[in-house]
């Protein structure tokens, strides 16, 4: 199959891509692409470039990235666009993506459809345009408009894309190729040679002052190199930004970014099996809460008709059109899925399916959206288990991205591929997760606070901690993360496991303290940190550093100094340990599942690939000593890392550790 076609139509020659399924760069495709040009018949008078599939281009395979880029490279097409005799017009409908918009801006003119998409992808992966983005663009449309575009990896539709003068001209999709073939007539117009539009420097300033104050390195090298390529000579410009593209794409930041790229991608698949997914027309919501409000908002936005009952008519008041609300559960006959989202109890979960089952149709898919319960045994109350599962959305569910979808062992293979399709039609992240307390993500997370718990019981301040964490990379610390939750969901769960919980286990009793004294976070005031009215912020309280002392004093605890490397290293290396048993029980499927979980949920730096690649970068001395230093905090907690006190990597870690290269 050739991956680009030629055909003379009249006087112009039509180039079409045809490398499925979105016509992504490929060294193949390059070579196709630059042979072609080669071949455009000399009674060509202009060559229109367009796509046989949905897709314009949309973006390069993010694969050839860790090795040396084969020959032709995208520059080099791209030259030998601009250096045609003939002018050149892009026909784009569907993505023009990164590589793929850099190529459009190479040819002299552009013209969309309705579906086209236009962006620069590029500094979610730690590097920036590299053939030509932050160059052509700026001669385009100007330094202002294009740090805007190579900064915030923002995609803008055709409509915009026209006013930006991005692209000439807007046509519906059946007269794409009729106007990209008049639009020939136009003549040449090479970017490269031309000069960017005056530059208003409080302009410029304005669009830089809009980046994100943690904005990451290579996104502000991508502003600067839009500002810098604006006031050089083209060729100038495109070899500099070249060679900050190359020494990105090097870099261990970029490295870390692509692998979770494909970690998401292969988590989605495993979301899919060869069953149909049923047709879900309408959602149904049981608990009007905070999280049952956050997630009819999620349903809705993505487009579903979306009913909530409670018998709380003033929470229902709270919620806003097109949600419909109801006050029993008769409301939900037409219902194609249910979602349970109502409180953590297992005893107020299963009456709830007692009651909900008979209501609904034989077809209807029920979800829990429970953070720890064993949902086998809240599913023995069903009659048609296999139509319930779990949906475990994270907080906030609307803007959280993360998603864990567990089946129980009735779950069928239609249920479950249904649920994949709603986590994909919702735009959210999602992974699978066997049954277990906590599943994957709480699991970690409890492990990480619990040891994040024993460094204050040590020496160290909840501040402290939270600090040491966040220059690591972290958005928010594990202290300020439980405020924002809500102490009393963790607090529920270890007053459920009080009467099992081993006692050789090391237990800091100071945050069941703090719930005793109604402190359950930012929603009460108080928590580990106080919340003045209306602060959104915490601030360090004296009567938490009295509860501490107290624990110290009758555990016989004297304080010493914790600093901040060791607070990372015991955080990181608690995750390492959860995920290593996570995987060893079979809750996870892999160590990438984990890594995405933790990025996406609960913000661990993505620059660093998640907890477990973070951990293989470290050299082999350093994952022992982190691990015996975990091990030391809580010998019967961590009995997994019991070979590290013998200077040995556990084997359960290097199954984890194997799985993340």
């Amino acid at each position: 199959m050739s991956l680009v076609d030629i055909e003379l139509r009249g006087t112009v020659a039509v180039l079409t891509i045809d490398h499925p399924p979105v016509n992504a760069g490929s060294a193949d495709q390059r070579a196709a692409l630059a042979e072609a040009l080669a071949a455009i018949p000399a009674e060509a008078e202009g060559v229109v470039v367009t796509s046989a599939g949905k897709h314009f281009y949309a973006g390069s395979d993010l694969r050839e990235f860790d090795r040396p880029l084969a020959s032709p490279q995208l520059p080099d097409v791209l030259r030998l666009i601009e250096d045609l005799p003939v002018p050149v017009v892009a026909a784009v409908s569907g993505l023009a993506l990164g590589g793929g918009l850099e190529f459009a801006l190479a040819c002299d003119a552009r013209v969309a459809d309705s579906t086209a998409r236009f962006g620069f992808p590029e500094v979610t992966f730690g590097i920036l345009p590299g053939a030509g983005g932050t160059v052509r663009t700026a001669r385009l449309i100007g330094v202002p408009n294009t740090i805007d575009l190579v900064t915030s990896a923002r995609q803008v539709s055709a409509e915009e894309a026209l006013e930006l003068g991005l692209v000439d001209a807007v046509v519906p999709g059946e007269s794409l190729l009729a106007a990209a073939t008049e639009m020939v007539r136009r003549g040449k117009r090479v970017l490269r040679t031309a000069d960017a539009p005056g530059v208003d420097r409080a302009a410029v300033d304005e669009a830089l002052a809009r980046m994100p104050r943690r904005a990451r390195p290579n996104v502000r090298r991508a502003a600067e190199m839009a500002v810098r390529g604006a006031q050089l000579d083209g060729d100038t410009a495109l070899a500099e930004e070249r060679m900050l593209f190359d020494e990105l794409r090097a870099t261990e930041e970029s490295a870390s970014l692509r692998y979770l790229f494909f970690a998401r991608q292969d988590a989605a698949k495993a979301l899919r099996s060869k069953a149909k997914p049923r047709d879900l027309r309408r959602v149904g919501i049981v608990g009007a809460g905070t999280m049952g409000a956050a997630l009819a908002e999620a349903f809705a936005s993505a487009g579903f008709p979306v009913r909530v009952v409670d018998t709380n008519e003033a929470a229902l008041d709270r919620l806003e059109p097109p949600v419909e609300t109801a006050v029993s559960l008769s409301d939900l006959a037409d219902a194609d899925l249910v979602v349970d989202a109502v409180f953590e109890d297992m005893g107020v979960k299963q009456t709830l399916l007692r009651e909900l089952e008979p209501v609904l149709h034989d077809e209807t898919v029920i979800v829990s959206n429970t953070s720890y319960l064993d949902l086998d045994e809240m599913a023995k109350v069903l009659e048609r288990r296999e139509r319930f599962a779990g949906l475990h959305f994270f907080n906030p569910p609307d803007r959280n991205p993360l998603v864990e979808v567990i089946r129980t062992a009735a779950t069928d293979d239609e249920t479950f591929s249904t649920l994949g399709t709603v986590v994909r039609k919702l735009g959210k992240t999602g992974i699978p997760a066997g049954i277990g307390d906590g599943f994957v993500a709480n699991r970690v997370y409890a492990d990480y606070r619990t040891q994040a718990e024993f460094l204050v019981e040590e020496g160290a301040s909840p501040q402290q901690v939270d600090e040491a964490l966040v220059a690591c990379g972290m958005a928010i610390g594990p202290f300020a993360v439980a405020d924002l939750s809500g102490l009393d969901i963790a607090w529920a769960r270890r007053k459920r496991l009080a009467a099992s919980r081993d006692p050789r286990r090391r237990y800091v009793p100071i945050a069941d303290w703090l719930c005793e004294d109604g402190r359950f976070g930012r929603k009460t005031g108080s928590g580990w940190y106080r919340y003045p009215e209306g602060a959104r912020r915490g601030e360090p309280d004296p009567f938490v550093a009295r509860l501490i002392e107290r624990n110290r004093a009758e555990k016989r605890i004297t304080a010493r100094e914790v600093d901040d490397a060791e607070i990372w290293r015991r955080v990181l290396g608690t995750m390492v340990a959860a995920a290593a048993r996570l995987v060893e029980d079979g809750t996870a499927r892999n160590a990438r599942d984990i890594d995405v979980a933790l990025t996406e949920g609960f913000a661990f730096p993505r620059w660093l690939g998640g907890p477990v690649r973070a951990f293989s970068r470290l050299a082999p001395g350093e994952r022992v000593s982190a691990l015996a230093e975990v091990f030391q905090s809580c010998p019967a907690t961590f009995e997994i890392l019991e070979p590290a006190a013998r200077g040995v990597l556990p084997r359960e870690v290097e199954v984890l550790l194997s799985q993340v290269v």
